[in-house]
């Protein structure tokens, strides 16, 4: 064990320097594109990025800290949270009447350590497959912090902090992005932690004491202070690709009393659709040798873990990917599978 613990702060040491903040490379990161598409790109803490951005806030750490920067953190340093909060008022409302003609709105969540780059490039091909009507379908492309590292052994120490930042993306962003949309069919497609941001958008995830009391001393967010999923008679469904997420992601924690019970959704949660796939060299990384130090991400790899949550959650359903061993975004979304997933999910393709 120790010898595991002294390999691992090494291999932390030599990585930390490589690592980057996913931001946004655009001055205007949460805009609309023609003919249907929002663009819509949160920090680590879930807020979103204003307008103009780097001229008020700068450009982050190459470093990575995590507590070194943030939206909100410099914002109450300036004295401007009330601006922050304003800009993201203002846009969901935006969004919330560009949608408003919409049948369909098609939401994309990618995974950690994946530079809005190559995101943008899965992106668009799932938007080309999908066949839309784009005066009744809008497109979504939720981008969120989930680190970035060249280093080819930097993917665990991102994922530390990525974990987090996922449940964060989803409770203060994506869930807001939900609450200004009401009486619409909601897909969303997502990969790797993208599904933590997704399941934390749909209902709260539990926070360590130490993350909560960093989060709020070190960038003034109190991580019990999300909105609730508003009832806003949306029909939502769910698709997952390769899930680097476990059971622990569906229970909810009751740290006073020292227990755990699986969460409930809202009914507007009609299905998740999940892939497993027992030869993601990625999955099987984090399921082997350093399982007992980083959270589960069993579901994308054991269907024993899926047939234990279906018994909670009979709206659930998988696929199978295995044979398939790389765990790239690119490769699940151009797999035959993916759009048999579709298919059966009611969503037509064009090719």
């Amino acid at each position: 064990m120790r010898g595991q613990l002294f390999y691992l702060f090494l291999l932390f040491s030599m990585v930390s320097c490589d690592i980057a903040h996913n931001v946004p490379k655009d001055p205007y990161p949460n805009s609309f594109d023609k003919p249907n598409i929002v663009n819509s790109f949160v920090d680590q803490n879930g807020n979103f990025y204003p307008d103009n951005w780097r001229k008020t806030y700068g450009e982050p750490p190459k470093s990575g800290d995590v507590n070194a920067y943030s939206l909100m953190k410099i914002a109450t340093e300036k004295g401007i949270e009330s601006q922050l909060k304003g800009f993201e008022k203002t846009r969901m409302l935006a969004v919330g009447s560009k949608v408003k003609a919409k049948d369909r709105v098609f939401i994309f969540v990618h995974g950690f350590n994946a530079p809005s780059d190559e995101v943008n490039e899965s992106y668009e091909y799932m938007r080309k497959l999908l066949k839309l009507n784009t005066n009744k379908d809008e497109v979504v492309k939720f981008y969120w912090d989930g680190l970035h590292t060249t280093n080819p052994f930097g993917g665990a120490k991102v994922w530390f902090s990525a974990t987090s930042f996922s449940q964060m993306a989803g409770e203060f962003g994506l869930r807001n992005l939900l609450n200004s949309i009401s009486n619409k069919k909601i897909i969303l497609i997502s990969h790797s932690r993208g599904a933590s941001v997704v399941l934390s958008a749909l209902s709260s995830a539990t926070f360590s004491t130490s993350f909560a009391k960093g989060t709020l001393e070190n960038h003034n967010v109190d991580v019990d202070g999300a909105k609730k999923l508003a009832e806003n008679g949306n029909d939502i469904m769910c698709i997952m690709l390769a899930p680097a997420i476990g059971i622990e992601d569906f229970k909810s924690k009751d740290v006073e009393k020292g227990t755990d019970s699986y969460r409930t959704f809202s009914k507007q949660v009609k299905k998740i659709h999940i892939t497993v796939n027992n030869t993601d060299v990625m999955l099987k990384k984090f399921v082997g040798f350093l399982s007992n130090k980083l959270k589960a991400t069993d579901l994308g790899y054991k269907v024993d873990v899926y047939n234990e949550l279906v018994k909670y959650y009979p709206f659930m359903q998988y696929t199978d990917f295995t044979g398939m061993k790389s765990h790239d975004f690119n490769k699940y979304i151009r797999n035959p599978k993916f759009k048999g997933m579709l298919k059966a999910d009611g969503i037509a393709v064009t090719r």
